[in-house]
């Protein structure tokens, strides 16, 4: 999870996390990581927060019970969710946000929708993870070569949306280890000769 430095150590030290609620958060409103992927992260941090303030944790997360988009079974539970918000908006005159390609408010809507359907029919999902596969403006996707299955930046995302199942947190090095950055070497004061012996 990439953060500012000064969160990253109150979370380390055990400060709770604050969920994300932008109206854009593409897997609906919770805690973002990236799986498996701290340079993802640090990219991510740097560009957020500059280079002086980036920071990224690693976690232990419990699962639990997750949409997981990985799985077709869930992504046509998603597709019937759209379809049936879709049509509670046009019977009420409204109109489905839209998606630009760094702004996911329509998938937002339809994950939130979906959580609160399954969280009143007593079926709370703790997290939801997906591959996300960057847009380049103008340009598609960002295959390496052509019709390359394989694209520049995609990556897996959790959405947890269950702060208990953050099982532990800890620091991550710009290298990607594990650990704190050593900090840069204080300077030795000098010894001034005061004259008194």
């Amino acid at each position: 999870m990439a953060l500012r430095r000064s969160v990253a150590r109150e979370i380390v030290d055990g400060a709770p996390f604050d969920a994300s609620t932008n109206d854009d958060d593409w897997l609906g409103h919770g805690i973002y990581f990236w799986e498996y992927a701290p340079q993802q992260a640090w990219w991510w941090a740097r560009r957020r927060y500059g280079d002086a303030e980036a920071s990224v944790v690693r976690a232990m997360i419990r699962l639990g019970r997750c949409l997981d988009l990985l799985d077709p079974g869930n992504t046509m539970l998603l597709q019937q969710a759209h379809a049936k918000l879709s049509a509670a908006l046009v019977a009420t005159g409204q109109a489905l946000p839209r998606n630009a390609n760094n702004h996911k408010y329509l998938d937002c809507t339809v994950f939130n929708y979906l959580y609160a359907r399954l969280d009143g029919l007593g079926h709370r999902l703790d997290s939801s993870r997906a591959v996300f596969v960057p847009m380049r403006a103008g340009k598609g996707m960002a295959r390496l070569w052509q019709r390359s299955g394989v694209f520049e930046g995609g990556h897996i995302q959790l959405c947890v949306r269950e702060p208990r199942n953050v099982l532990a947190v800890w620091s991550v090095r710009k290298d990607g280890r594990y650990g704190k950055d050593e900090a840069a070497p204080e300077e030795p004061e000098e010894h001034q000769d005061d004259g008194a012996h």
